[in-house]
C-alpha cells in the first residue's frame, strides 16, 4: 500500500508567448489610442458649485469662450474684442461646422459682460442651452 502522494509535476508556463501577446497588445492601445489637442490656457477661477458640474463627459472637444478676471474675452484661448465675438463665433462655424462652444467665466465676472456674450451667441446662430458654463464642483 503506498501512502505517499503522487507528486505532480508543476505546469509551466510559455512565458515567450505572453510575451508577445504583450506586444501585440501595446501595439493596439498605441494605436487606437486618441490624443487631446493641446488647449491654450487662460488663467481664470471658475465658479465652485456642490451639485453641479460632476457629470461633465469628456468625449468631446468643445472650443471655449473664457472671461478673465479682468473683463478680458478670449475665444479658443486668442484674445477677442466683444464687439468683435459673434463675427468671429461665425467664422468659427463656417471653418467647422460641428463646432461646439463651451463659456468659461471667472466668479467677478460682471453679468454685463455674459449678457454682451450670450447676445453674440444667439446673434452667431447658438442657442444659450447648447454652450454650457463650466463649472467647478467642490470635494
Amino acid at each position: 500500500m503506498n501512502l505517499r502522494p503522487r507528486r505532480r509535476p508543476v505546469p509551466t508556463i510559455p512565458i515567450v508567448s505572453l510575451i508577445d501577446i504583450m506586444v501585440i497588445l501595446l501595439i493596439f492601445f498605441i494605436a487606437t489610442t486618441t490624443f487631446r489637442e493641446e488647449k491654450k490656457e487662460v488663467k481664470i477661477t471658475l465658479p465652485e458649485s456642490k451639485s453641479l458640474g460632476e457629470t461633465i463627459s469628456n468625449q468631446e472637444v468643445r472650443k471655449t469662450i473664457t472671461i478673465n478676471k479682468s473683463q478680458e474675452m478670449f475665444l479658443d484661448g486668442d484674445p477677442i474684442a466683444t464687439e468683435k465675438l459673434a463675427a468671429a463665433i461665425v467664422a468659427l462655424k463656417k471653418q467647422n461646422p460641428g463646432v461646439k462652444l463651451e463659456l468659461q467665466a471667472d466668479t467677478e465676472t460682471a453679468l454685463g459682460v455674459l449678457m454682451k456674450v450670450w447676445d453674440s451667441l444667439r446673434e452667431a446662430g447658438y442657442s444659450i442651452n447648447d454652450v454650457p458654463a463650466r463649472i467647478q464642483s467642490v470635494k
